[in-house]
């Protein structure tokens, strides 16, 4: 009865806000109907599941969108103005008045909500948009009770050393994980365990502290996440086991088995390992979720503890290294590959010079390239702050940025914008179009045909 109210009542909406806009940015679609009679369910089962998928989880509010559409608030304490009231604890708004992007955790009128975009193409079905959901509330746990997880600096992943030799290493470290994963033999299995442990403590030696910390980091926060996001889905996902066990494996698993190089996929390879350790520890020990949270110890430490491999030569095929050797060479070169594309884009070059570091707001660490050690390509997102008047926005377009030493002191950012989206007046630079918004004072160095230069202050 409940649900058939709701439906009721999301229809009405969506027939009262389809004739007061006509063809508007943010009419709400039948994609939103598909999510606002949904997502009830959704965190019933995640408030029946937390506990059974992770000992101690707590849930946050939840927020789904899509960009330029709607924004349903589910189990907020205090939504913002403008969000109507769809149902007990259900609001709808809009995405752009949130200024929501990405998969993420962000705060809404002071309390950290998990996000997630439904309106990208990749999902095929509700599930794995709620299992991805289910994925960031716990990331809203960690953040809200879990202090001793930090987060990876991401600035240490741009300068992440291409070794051939420690990917060769890495690609079979991963595979026998994932092997370790599926063994029920007792003397296999400490056999693939040694080999995993004296494969880590191998690129160690040669990466060094500072990058093997790295990759601990990243599994240290997203192992548990990504390990409670399958759980989640193959709880609740409605498929027989073939379709499940296709999508575990391009999804999950399917990481730790796929051959990368250099930088590339280097986070998203940690979350898989993280996430294996997670689902080996679960398989062997009963309790072990609340022993990990309430230590000290990084996850690969914890799980090194309780199982205790030992160090042994390893049995790496030369296949390995020189796969890994062409392959990361390949990588560099890409790179510069890249630069090169960059610069030969259409538009006008527009530099902007920063006479003091600007406020790092944000950016993209999955779809960052380091090109060298002080040029960051920026893919998808570049966000800074010079204050409550200045500011720069760039999504979906690639943005060039200078930095000294570490990411966050950006001191140049090249952009190319189309002509006609680019205003220089009163001492300020203005470019406003769909991918770049850009409004910074300073004065004017230079001004060409097909170029830009302007000093910020």
């Amino acid at each position: 009865m409940k649900q058939l109210k709701l439906k009721l009542l999301v229809f009405a909406y969506l027939l009262l806000f389809s004739q007061s806009i006509s063809n508007a940015q943010g009419q709400p679609t039948a994609i939103d109907s598909l999510y606002i009679t949904s997502v009830v369910d959704f965190y019933k089962n995640a408030e029946d599941a937390k506990g059974k998928i992770w000992e101690g989880m707590k849930l946050s509010p939840v927020c789904m969108y899509r960009v330029n559409g709607s924004a349903l608030l589910y189990k907020h304490p205090n939504p913002p103005k403008g969000f109507t009231k769809l149902s007990d604890k259900l609001y709808i708004g809009k995405q752009e008045d949130l200024q929501l992007f990405g998969t993420t955790q962000t705060e809404i009128n002071g309390t950290l909500t998990a996000i997630i975009n439904y309106g990208e193409s990749r999902y095929s079905c509700v599930e794995e948009v709620f299992a991805e959901l289910f994925h960031e509330l716990h990331h809203t746990y960690q953040r809200n009770f879990i202090k001793k997880i930090a987060f990876d600096n991401p600035s240490v992943l741009l300068t992440y050393p291409e070794n051939h030799i420690n990917d060769g290493i890495k690609l079979y470290e991963q595979k026998i994980l994932y092997s370790m994963c599926f063994e029920h033999d007792s003397a296999k299995f400490q056999k693939l365990l040694n080999q995993f442990y004296s494969s880590r403590l191998k690129r160690e030696q040669i990466i060094g502290d500072d990058y093997i910390g790295y990759e601990e980091a990243v599994e240290n926060l997203e192992g548990p996440a990504f390990y409670c996001e399958y759980k989640f889905y193959n709880q609740f996902a409605p498929f027989n086991e073939t379709i499940k066990g296709n999508y575990n494996q391009k999804h999950f698993w399917g990481i730790l088995t796929t051959p990368f190089y250099g930088r590339n996929n280097l986070r998203n390879r940690h979350l898989a390992a993280g996430m294996a350790m997670c689902f080996i520890l679960n398989s062997k020990f009963d309790d072990w979720q609340s022993e990990y949270y309430s230590g000290t110890l990084s996850l690969y430490d914890f799980f090194t503890s309780k199982f205790k491999p030992q160090k042994e030569e390893l049995e790496i095929g030369l296949m390995y290294y020189k796969l890994s050797d062409y392959h990361t060479k390949q990588k560099v070169l890409e790179q510069k590959v890249s630069y090169e594309e960059f610069n030969s884009q259409q538009g006008i070059k527009i530099t902007l010079n920063f006479n003091q570091y600007p406020k790092f707001k944000g950016f993209d660490p999955i779809h960052a390239e380091s090109i060298n050690d002080s040029t960051i390509l920026h893919r998808t997102l570049l966000k800074l702050s010079g204050g409550e008047q200045n500011n720069l926005f760039v999504t979906n377009k690639n943005a060039l940025a200078i930095i000294n030493e570490e990411i966050w002191y950006v001191k140049r950012v090249v952009i190319f914008a189309p002509e006609e989206s680019i205003l220089i007046e009163n001492n300020r630079l203005v470019v406003d179009n769909k991918r770049e918004t850009i409004s910074w004072a300073g004065k004017l160095k230079r001004k060409t045909e097909n170029e830009i230069i302007f000093n910020c202050e």
